[in-house]
């Protein structure tokens, strides 16, 4: 990385840096912390690098700063109509960002500040906090074994498409409400968006209306309901049911890009790492501290998706954050942050100062469901597969996103060991298994059979919420 000529006294701005690092780099990387670790050492807490071509971002890695930056959206906006790269119209009009960053957004409180995010969180928030826990228990756990069903008695298979993505999504939509042949339709128009291929607009379109259709079905039966939308319809902050099929869309749209990579996070740590797994199958840990570990060690969240934009220039050491720039979060980086562990493995039982979930008014909104769906589906494959990993553990691949980290695929050998409640015998090893450096059970780039066709599930580590009005 290189920085153009410039007086040795000016400060560090975006547009004089060279050579960016793509955002990429730190998500597809055997050890994301050794490309954080070198910019962290090229330049500080705050690094430039690229979102996508065209697309430059100032990268924060520190914990502090992250904390303090993501609590102050008067003076770090979460609005992309702030961004100078929209309102000079910079990016070609067809530029992927445009997903996470458009210039015209919608009417949710995801791309909203102040009142306005104020007034369009509460009924998403008041909604997720009414929904009964066994609900989501129930739907999650119907979803997992149908899409375990679907894999058949043993064969192989590719557990991010095969499962954790879709049990992730199709989850997010029971708990929206929204009934099984739709929330299908959904899955299959998602994958046409986040690919950017022919059709994409038609699939929006048809989004928007199995949405827009949920939402005026739930307004005309006049019942109360325990589903999110049926929670939303009849808040009083709503000024329209576009509002509502807008805020709907956040956790529909979370769990497109995170829920599944989690999911899948979780099952790669199992099938991967033995050290893990032998204090897990131990009894040593349990399945939620698991769940912790891999948020603090190799968060899902790599990189936050929903950028900020300086609403002034800000000053940092040699760095100059120009008013209109865009601010991502390494959440990744940042939970990795020295100044906030001791290097005492009992101080580090029970911190959860992570900071996957955010913090402040943009936070995440629903951690706990997350919580409960991502726990029940790994619970549920665990109970009812024999699961082998299929290649070297060194040898898994990761998904090239700028915000996602998870497996580009996990291969693997399974085995049902349940049908329908009657137990089947089952292998000895009672587990998941490693196989020994170098030895491969398949050959590299075979297709694995999912729950629907390929082309129809959920891509991997990208969005598809169609957050622009085009």
């Amino acid at each position: 990385m290189t920085v153009q000529m410039m007086a040795r006294d000016a400060p560090i701005e975006l547009v004089n840096v060279a050579d960016l690092t793509p955002l990429t780099a730190t998500t597809s990387a055997t050890d994301p912390q050794t490309v954080y670790g070198a910019l962290l050492k090229r330049w500080g807490v705050v690094a430039p690098v690229e979102i996508e071509p065209g697309a430059p971002a100032w990268l924060v890695m520190g914990h502090t700063e992250c904390m303090d930056m993501m609590r102050n959206e008067r003076l770090y906006s979460r609005d992309p109509r702030n961004w100078r790269w929209n309102y000079e119209n910079l990016l070609a009009p067809d530029a992927p960002v445009k997903t996470f960053s458009p210039d015209k957004p919608r009417a949710g409180s995801y791309h909203h500040d102040g009142e306005t995010r104020r007034r369009l969180r509460e009924p998403l928030d008041a909604a997720l906090a009414a929904l009964p826990q066994k609900d989501i228990l129930q739907f999650t756990e119907r979803v997992s074994l149908r899409a375990i069903d679907a894999l058949g008695p043993s064969g192989m298979a590719d557990l991010v498409r095969g499962y954790a993505s879709q049990v992730g999504f199709l989850s997010t939509a029971a708990m929206l409400g929204v009934p099984d042949e739709p929330a299908k339709q959904l899955m299959r128009d998602s994958a046409l968006i986040s690919t950017h291929r022919p059709g994409a607009r038609e699939a929006r379109e048809r989004i928007g209306a199995i949405l827009m259709n949920q939402v005026q079905q739930a307004k005309a039966s006049g019942r109360p309901g325990t589903d999110l939308i049926a929670a939303m319809v009849g808040h009083p902050n709503f000024k329209s049911d576009k509002e509502v099929v807008d805020s709907v869309a956040v956790p529909l749209h979370a769990a497109s890009m995170f829920l599944g990579a989690w999911i899948a996070r979780i099952l790669h740590v199992e099938l991967s790492d033995a050290r893990l797994r032998a204090r897990w199958t131990g009894g040593r840990i349990g399945l939620e501290d698991v769940m912790q570990e891999v948020l603090w060690r190799d968060t899902h969240v790599a990189n936050s998706c929903a950028p900020r934009y300086a609403m002034d220039d800000i000053r940092l050491g040699d760095i100059l954050i120009r008013k209109g720039d865009a601010i991502v979060f390494a959440i990744s980086a940042a939970n990795h942050d020295p100044r906030v562990h001791t290097g005492d493995p009992w101080d580090e039982i029970g911190n959860k100062s992570h900071i996957s979930w955010g913090t402040g008014p943009h936070a995440c909104p629903a951690p706990r469901q997350a919580l409960l769906i991502t726990r029940t589906a790994v619970q549920v494959i665990q109970q009812e597969l024999d699961l082998t990993l299929t290649i070297p553990a060194d040898a898994v691949q990761w998904a090239p996103s700028p915000w996602v980290r998870q497996p580009l695929e996990l291969p693997v050998q399974f085995k049902r060991v349940t049908q329908r409640g009657t137990e089947l015998p089952k292998t000895s090893h009672q587990g998941p298994l490693l196989l020994p450096p170098g030895q491969v059970a398949r050959p590299m780039g075979t297709q694995w059979p999912s729950t629907v066709p390929l082309d129809a599930a959920p891509a991997r580590a990208s969005s598809w919420w169609p957050v622009t009005d085009t």
